[in-house]
């Protein structure tokens, strides 16, 4: 929960009511702040600090080919020129490297060998530079110098702090998602119109859809050569195409396990964190697994395909049914007419279980910004922050820029042709070649460029957008009302359609628990224990074992580091309790 002390800065009185981890409503009693009072936005949102302030960073920046225009780089572009020319301030990048290992062992290397650190950079090692005294403590600077939207949004999320809080101050800020790819059930619908079956609601009757996509020739070839569900099962039950986790959570009140063990934490009825994977109530959902796999409902090479492959024999025309996000209906499910002419896959609510139970895995953040502790420009920062933001809240926020109102930068990520703004496929707009942003006609990626100075590649609000896809599903020309909107509007016909029914479901969203640092158990253990765990679910799932040996897995977790870790994570829970 957040701290007393930033829900006060917040104008937040009595209890602070914020969506939970686990989507409930959670509060804690303001406490009084010795905090000063906010800034007048208005002063902050039309500031140009002079003299210019220099604000140094670091960067993870990958090889792209549409980021800048020739003769810019990620020091010198438009948009630096822009933060210099309207708000004085200057960026000076400390390092660039490519990858983010390399951006972990190059902060970790400046704070063994006390080097300065740059002024704002992408959290890492967060744990260690609080222990270190190294970074700012941001209580008293949000209160200060966020926007009113701003400090609304972490009112809304306060679970999004925990993992750069310690002992009531926040050291850093997060990095929020969009929360709207959660995921749907696609089915080929000319399939289901063939063999004239409904919708699957429940997960009894998507067995019976996915025994008619396997044994009913749905394809009308004659051949027995399709099967129903496309899974990716090799990086575990969630994964970000082609995953089983609304499959898991139709048996399970927990979010389906990922990749690592810091990843699947959820609130059990006593109040502990529990890891999912071994919760028995994984077991009905192994034994549907297990049933529909000796069936052939399920690809046979589900466990060792990655998501990319896992999609393929949905999109060759192979398999009938898939999970994923909305965006999916075109990249690359629309590829399936160029196989099968005459294709449909239509976007529909996931299943529930037995106990009327639906539940998907969606993430809230993707790490955090933190602030060298003697940074003198934190209100230059959080200027520049809000007027970012201020894109994705509207014309009504304080820091709105009127200029950014189409775009950031016209001929970057917008052009005008004909008085229409353009953002995308200019050659097919009819927009002359001497107007497009790059000589080979491609759309601008404006995310190093723009977010230079907030260590993520993008600014985003959680469910901002939803509005949106019902808006533009019934009239693709309606004005969206801020940047959350026009991202939106700019999908297909089908990647709208699948919002909405997304949106149906939004209760099902279960959001990791879990947000500290990773402990010394995790990181020594977290391995083996991910492989003890990948290694039962598939032996379960094909045969290989019976359901019985999910608690002899379970025994063998515990003993091999899983109690420790989930002595660290609850340790960590507790704490947050006390602050």
């Amino acid at each position: 929960m957040l701290p007393g002390i930033l829900a006060i800065g917040l104008g937040v009185s009595g209890l602070l009511s914020a969506c939970s981890s686990e989507g409930e409503q959670s509060g804690k009693e303001a406490q009084a702040s010795p905090s000063a009072a906010a800034i007048d936005p208005k002063a902050l949102a039309t500031k140009k600090f002079d003299p210019p302030v220099t604000i140094s960073t670091a960067i993870i920046q990958e090889q792209r080919d549409n980021t800048f225009k020739p003769g810019e780089t990620i020091e010198n572009n438009a948009f630096s020129k822009w933060l210099k020319d309207n708000m004085g301030i200057e960026v000076k990048l400390d390092f660039i490297v490519g990858k983010q290992a390399d951006f972990d062992t190059k902060i970790r290397l400046l704070l063994a060998s006390n080097d300065k650190l740059p002024d704002v950079f992408n959290g890492s090692a967060t744990s260690d530079l609080i222990d270190a005294g190294k970074l700012m403590p941001l209580n008293d600077a949000i209160e200060k110098y966020a926007s009113p939207n701003l400090k609304k949004l972490y009112a809304q999320f306060p679970q999004a702090f925990e993992s750069v809080t310690r002992d009531g101050k926040i050291y850093g800020i997060p990095h929020f998602k969009t929360v709207d790819e959660g995921g749907v059930m696609w089915l080929r619908e000319d399939w289901l119109k063939k063999l004239n079956l409904k919708a699957p609601t429940t997960i009894s009757e998507l067995g019976q859809v996915l025994d008619a996509f396997t044994n009913r020739d749905p394809d009308g070839n004659s051949k027995n050569d399709t099967f129903g569900l496309a899974v990716s099962l090799k990086e575990g039950m969630y994964t970000w195409m082609a995953s089983a986790d609304p499959l898991f959570g139709a048996f399970s009140d927990y979010m389906a396990p990922a990749r690592f063990v810091s990843q699947s934490w959820n609130v059990d009825k006593s109040g502990k964190l529990v890891y999912s994977a071994i919760d028995p109530s994984a077991k009905p959902f192994l034994e549907t697994m297990a049933d529909w796999k000796k069936k052939g409902f399920i690809d046979r090479e589900a466990a060792v395909k990655d998501p990319t492959k896992a999609v393929e024999p949905a999109v060759k025309g192979i398999a009938g049914v898939i999970f994923g996000p909305n965006w999916m209906g075109q990249y690359p499910l629309e590829d399936t007419v160029k196989t099968v002419p005459g294709a449909v896959w239509k976007a529909y609510p996931i299943p529930a279980g037995p106990d009327g139970k639906i539940g998907r895995v969606a993430s809230l953040t993707s790490g955090t910004v933190v602030f060298n502790k003697d940074f003198k420009h934190i209100d230059a920062w959080f200027a520049y922050i809000n007027k970012l933001y201020a894109r994705q809240f509207g014309e009504s926020d304080p820091f709105w820029v009127p200029e950014f109102k189409e775009g950031f930068l016209e001929g970057y990520d917008f052009v005008r042709h004909e008085g229409k703004i353009v953002k995308n496929g200019f050659k097919d707009k009819g927009v002359p070649t001497s107007q497009w942003p790059l000589a080979n006609g491609k759309e601008m990626d404006m995310r190093y460029m723009v977010s230079i100075l907030n260590g993520a590649y993008s600014v985003s609000v959680p469910y901002l957008g939803d509005p949106g896809y019902k808006k533009f599903s019934e009239n693709p020309n309606a004005e969206a009302a801020n940047a959350a909107e026009e991202r939106v509007k700019a999908m297909t016909k089908e990647q709208l359609a699948a919002g909405v029914v997304r949106q149906t479901q939004t209760k099902a969203d279960k959001f990791n628990v879990f947000q500290g640092a990773n402990s010394e158990a995790m990181q020594s253990k977290g391995a083996l224990l991910n492989k003890l765990e990948s290694e039962a679910y598939l032996k379960i799932i094909y045969g290989e074992k019976p359901l019985e040996y999910f608690d002899e897995f379970v025994k063998e977790w515990k003993t091999n580091g899983g109690d420790q870790v989930t002595e660290d994570v609850n340790k960590w829970y507790q704490s947050l309790k006390s602050k």
